[in-house]
């Protein structure tokens, strides 16, 4: 993943920048309602690995591996998916002779199932966030 990024200061071996971040439907002409307010172009600052040193002001190509990206939007979107299922069936097994109601029970459990996958998702940050390969850096200066 490649994504261009303005320097707004330095500190040390790292650097703040703003990453404008951008939808699909951001460079579309069409003003149509698929979209709704994503034609709109948001900014980002991030704290980035700068081996570089760049200056502030600085256009800047920041990269990060497909591998780490992958990883990352496969957890993000499945472990949710599958705590919700986990969720319905154990609760539907466990709980379902206590609420006298398999459907009842397999619902609450899905709740249940799903804040605890959020839950896991939120560990997992912050553990895979530790790791070099998912944080981006700046590998090339574009312009000062």
């Amino acid at each position: 993943m490649k994504e261009l990024a303005k320097v707004l200061e330095n500190k040390g071996d790292k650097s703040l920048v703003r990453i404008e971040k951008s939808s699909a439907c951001s460079k579309c002409e069409s003003q149509c309602g698929l979209a709704d307010n994503s034609h709109e172009i948001d900014e980002l600052e991030v704290l980035v690995d700068d081996p570089l040193h760049s200056q502030p002001g600085s256009t800047v190509m920041l990269e990060m591996g497909a591998k780490p990206v992958l990883t990352a939007s496969l957890l993000i979107y499945l472990v949710p998916i599958i705590g919700l299922f986990i969720g319905y069936f154990l609760g539907s097994e466990f709980l379902g002779a206590l609420l006298n109601s398999g459907e009842i029970a397999g619902i609450l459990g899905s709740v249940i199932g799903l804040i605890f996958s959020f839950a896991l998702v939120k560990l997992l940050d912050g553990f895979l966030g530790q790791h070099a390969a998912f944080k981006p850096r700046i590998t090339r200066i574009i312009s000062h």
